[in-house]
């Protein structure tokens, strides 16, 4: 007996045979091929170094155009700045005790020591801290930082500057970071990268920085002469010598990539888009109106003649002359019209309603990828409550305690390392008898905290009653409390022992302590500009 034959229907066949055809899928749909999504999505897998150093001039100068030019970039490395540095990064020494084999009290009398000094070569008020002579000590940080939230990266350079009647000749000399090159233009290989010369393990040896910046006036010379700076004086200890401040996102980074690369053509095409919103809203509002002519073509004919040859321009010459003698649009309430002409107002409003709600979405992304909130990038806290704003402060401040770090790890540290080194040398600073000589433990001389401006308050009530909570419970401490706000604790109880010996002098009672009450329930209040 034949087995009977299935017959399968073509169309099916046809489409069995299509699906067979089609290339296996993934294991990843981030590598599918196939996918309509990804197509013609192919990027090179490259380095950290290729990545960035061939494109960086060319972005750099972008970057630099943009803040030059847009307000909410500006603002928002004016932010950036203002919350890592702002007007004052305060030395808070706290040499080992334990490493320095000293006792604690020997270690906080040090350091009252190395404050009060170093207080008189940071803020020294002919700026001699400054190889420039022109910034104190805060303010190279903040030139620092600027140049680091801006094009990702900061160079200082620390000089030996011999200065009449100054004990130190330590001074900072911050340097553009676009002077930072291969000499002559050589192409980058294994041991030199974008002018960062490397020894076998990737570490950075020495700086090659040209003398003058490659786009300043009647620097030509001078900016085809590099100098090579090592990194480190080696004699006696490894004295830091070039300060190379930049956050490394890769293995194998050896410059800084700026977090507004992300943004620049999101930022770029908003600026030219409100730019021309602008442009349009005041064209639109300088035109009040338009007078037409009813003049038809055999009137015109017959007034300036039917010859082809005829000049028109008598006849606007005409209208000009009566319209010049006239205030078509004046305070008077009614207005007389050259004969056959209507006066048409412009009566048609500009359409901006969607405008405010395109921009804060650009704005949105923007803040996040600079790790800022919306509301401080635009200055706008309308529609901000408290829950809401504390908790895009406490988001912001870890990303500005972070930015914060870095500077003090890449150059307020080893200024200060380098300073009380030549301090401790030339006797402006003397440590405690059985200390070990600075070139043996410099770790532990060198230990410190910088405090930055403080976070702020935005129910200020709210904050200081969970301060004394957190102080009372042992759960935090007045100095940890205190640096939050920007200040100084050591200077905060002298200030207060001496407002106490002044009140007791004068036969004044001392302010009773405030007493910590629970607030009554209320809805959230919005936050007000």
């Amino acid at each position: 007996m034949s087995k009977s034959r299935i017959r399968v229907p073509a169309r099916t066949r046809v489409a069995a045979s299509a699906r067979t055809s089609l290339p296996p899928r993934t294991s990843h749909a981030a590598a599918d091929l196939s996918s309509q999504a990804l197509a013609g999505w192919m990027p090179a897998l490259l380095s950290a170094d290729a990545e960035w150093l061939l494109e960086r001039d060319l972005s750099v100068a972008r970057i630099r155009d943009l803040t030059r030019n847009d307000g909410w970039a500006q603002a928002s490395i004016d932010r950036q700045v203002d919350m890592a540095v702002g007007a004052a990064l305060r030395l808070n020494a706290k040499p080992d005790a334990r490493a320095l084999g000293i006792t604690q009290d020997e270690a906080d009398e040090f350091a009252a020591q190395i404050e009060a000094k170093w207080r008189a070569y940071a803020l020294d008020p002919t700026f001699r801290c400054d190889a420039e002579r022109m910034l104190p000590f805060p303010g190279l940080m903040g030139l620092i930082a600027r140049e680091f939230v801006q094009v990702g990266e900061a160079l200082a350079v620390l000089r030996w500057i011999p200065r009449p009647g100054w004990p130190y000749r330590t001074a900072v000399q911050v340097v553009d970071p676009d002077r930072l090159g291969n000499p002559q233009g050589r192409p980058d290989d294994e041991r030199l990268r974008g002018g960062v010369e490397l020894d076998a393990f990737g570490a950075p040896v020495a700086y090659h920085v040209r003398r003058g910046h490659q786009g300043d006036v009647g620097m030509f010379g001078q900016a085809w002469i590099w100098d090579r700076i090592p990194r480190f004086d080696v004699t006696g200890w490894e004295r830091p010598k070039v300060l190379h401040v930049f956050e490394r996102r890769r293995s194998g980074q050896h410059r800084g990539i700026s977090r507004l690369v992300a943004a620049l053509v999101q930022m770029r095409l908003l600026a030219k888009y409100s730019e021309a919103e602008v442009k349009a809203a005041a064209i639109n509002g300088s035109i009040i109106g338009s007078i037409y002519t009813q003049l038809g073509a055999e009137f015109a004919a017959e007034a300036l003649g039917n010859d082809t040859r005829t000049d028109w321009s008598v006849f606007n010459q005409q209208r000009a002359d009566f319209y010049g003698d006239r205030r078509v649009l004046d305070e008077a309430r009614f207005i007389t019209l050259f004969p056959s002409d209507r006066l048409d107002l412009n009566t048609t409003p500009r359409q901006t309603s969607g405008f405010p709600a395109f921009q804060t979405a650009f704005l949105q992304r923007f803040a996040a990828s600079l790790g800022i909130s919306y509301e401080q990038l635009s200055m706008d806290w309308s529609r901000t409550n408290y829950s809401s704003a504390r908790a895009a402060l406490n988001e912001v401040w870890r990303s500005i305690q972070r930015l914060r770090a870095m500077i003090v790890w890449g150059a307020a540290q080893p200024i200060y390392a380098a300073w009380l080194e030549e301090a401790i040398d030339i006797g402006e600073v003397v440590p405690p008898p059985r200390a070990p000589d600075f070139y043996d433990a410099p770790a532990a001389y060198v230990q410190a905290e910088w405090i930055g401006p403080g976070r702020g308050y935005v129910d200020p009530v709210k904050e200081a009653q969970a301060a004394a909570l957190r102080i009372k419970a042992r759960i935090s401490t007045l100095e940890r409390e205190v640096s939050d706000q920007g200040g100084d604790y050591q200077m905060v109880l002298a200030q207060l022992r001496r407002e106490a010996a002044l009140l007791a002098a004068l036969g004044l009672s001392e302010p009773e302590p405030g007493v910590i009450v629970e607030a009554p329930e209320r809805e959230e209040r919005q936050v007000t500009n």
